[in-house]
């Protein structure tokens, strides 16, 4: 008996494979097609670092700049939500796909049946009986509804891995423009040191001139002043610094505290390996995460309005019912009870719905294809805003190294006047500190350079 009910479920199982077979190349469906272009789906990188051009970093010669970016994009938190992120849409994605199989269900029941004898003659029921029922529902993708709802769950995987890929390369620029600032506040706090130091040997000379009659008070006052203002300003190139350790470390998932024992090589021995682009084509702007982004939500916008045409279609199901009870003596197929139903359900009036869900999805495309366009010009305009910053702040880079070398033969100068008896030293002093100065801005405008030079990176979506 159960080698019979095997047999039986295995016929029904094979009839369902031939129907699903036939659906899948179905003339209007388009299965086969579909799953045949999923081997080119751009998949995420195996690793993160993959997305940022490690060849790019490469050209500052700096390892330290390098360990760093490589362990904020293997351990920041962001970039791990959204790679989880792309596995859960896969998830769902696959979901989608198991809809187009028939679902089986079986259950086990109790059946207690009164049957009046003296209407019903006899016939061998029995009044207690368990049933064992299988039950097939199957929706028929005739008109390929399905088929749109899967390559929306593809285009949502592409967008996600896009969202992954810009955060990739937005995070290795933030790593990269804070580094070069600590990098450069050590080197400001050192000068800000030396000038302080000037400052107070000069306040106590002009200290000591004042005593003795030489100078008036206004001169002490301005003395003290010009010491105190230059403390200030080295407590807050300290408190800067600490911010940037700070926001370095988050990032990167350290703990804070661990700051301390960070690294940083002198800004003053950074430099770019490679020359400046002078122009770049607009066409870089297709391989920027955030437009490839947009353009996979512009193709799902699209594959939305296709989905609310076809709600005007029907919808075509299969239900199948294969019960074998012990209502009758025997527990096998004489005793069974079988259905099939299969047959098209279309809606005739739902109020206007359907047509409005039209109108508002075509709305929905019209504004993600603005919304395209919106992005791939802002792209071509941040290109340009950053080549022309990058162009002007190398030109204000290379003016004050040579601003730095005048400054310098200036203090050559008065030191040898000094020498000879011809200055004072608090002119020696002065100059000394107008050459720190000099120096502080050769490195203010050398940083600006690199984060210029990085933020072209970044515009360009990490193909420098």
């Amino acid at each position: 008996m159960l080698s019979l009910i095997s047999k039986k479920m295995t016929a029904i199982a094979l009839i369902g494979c031939v129907l699903y077979v036939l659906n899948i190349f179905s003339p209007i469906n388009n299965y086969g097609m579909a799953f045949a272009g999923e081997v080119k789906l751009k998949k995420e990188a195996p690793s993160r670092l993959d997305y940022i051009n490690l060849d790019f970093w490469k050209k500052f010669n700096d390892e330290l700049l390098i360990k760093y970016i490589v362990c904020a994009v293997n351990n920041n938190y962001d970039l791990k939500n959204l790679r989880l992120k792309i596995n859960e849409l896969r998830q769902t994605k696959n979901m989608e796909i198991s809809k187009q199989f028939p679902s089986v269900s079986v259950g086990a029941n109790y059946f207690g049946l009164k049957i009046p004898r003296t209407a019903i003659p006899f016939q061998g029921f029995r009044d207690n009986s368990f049933a064992l029922p299988f039950i097939l529902n199957w929706e028929i993708d005739m008109f390929g509804k399905r088929k749109n709802k899967i390559d929306m769950a593809w285009e949502n995987i592409r967008g996600a891995i896009y969202e992954e890929s810009g955060a990739a390369i937005s995070l290795a620029s933030e790593v990269a423009a804070i580094y070069f600032n600590i990098s450069n506040l050590n080197a400001q706090i050192e000068i800000q040191k030396e000038v302080i130091k000037n400052s107070e040997e000069k306040l106590g000379r002009v200290q000591k001139a004042y005593n003795s009659g030489v100078m008036n008070a206004i001169d002490l006052n301005n003395a003290q002043k010009t010491v105190e203002y230059e403390k200030i300003v080295l407590n807050d190139y300290k408190k800067q610094r600490e911010s940037f350790l700070l926001n370095l470390s988050y990032l990167m998932g350290e703990n804070p505290n661990e700051v301390k024992d960070f690294a940083f090589s002198d800004i003053r021995l950074i430099e770019y390996r490679d020359k400046i682009p002078e122009c770049i084509n607009s066409d870089v702007t297709i391989y920027r995460p955030d437009v490839l982004k947009k353009e996979a939500e512009l193709k799902k916008a699209k594959i939305d309005v296709t989905l609310a045409r076809k709600e005007f279609l029907p919808n075509v199901n299969v239900f199948g019912v294969l019960m074998f009870s012990t209502l009758t003596p025997n527990f096998g197929w004489p005793g069974a009870v079988a259905n099939l139903l299969a047959g098209a359900t279309e809606n005739i009036f739902s109020g206007g719905r359907r047509i409005f869900n039209v109108k508002q999805k075509k709305i929905a495309y019209n504004e993600a294809l603005n919304e395209y366009l919106r992005t791939d010009l802002n792209a071509i305009k941040e290109i340009n805003d950053t080549l022309y910053s990058l162009k002007s702040d190398d030109k204000t880079y290379k003016s004050n190294v040579k601003n730095l070398h005048f400054e310098e033969d200036n203090f050559i100068r008065v030191s040898n006047s000094f020498s000879s008896g011809v200055s004072n030293k608090i002119d020696v002093l002065d100059n000394r500190n107008n050459f720190l100065l000099e120096k502080s801005k050769v490195l203010n405008s050398k940083v600006q350079r690199l984060v210029d030079i990085i933020s072209l990176y970044k515009a360009v979506g990490g193909k420098l």
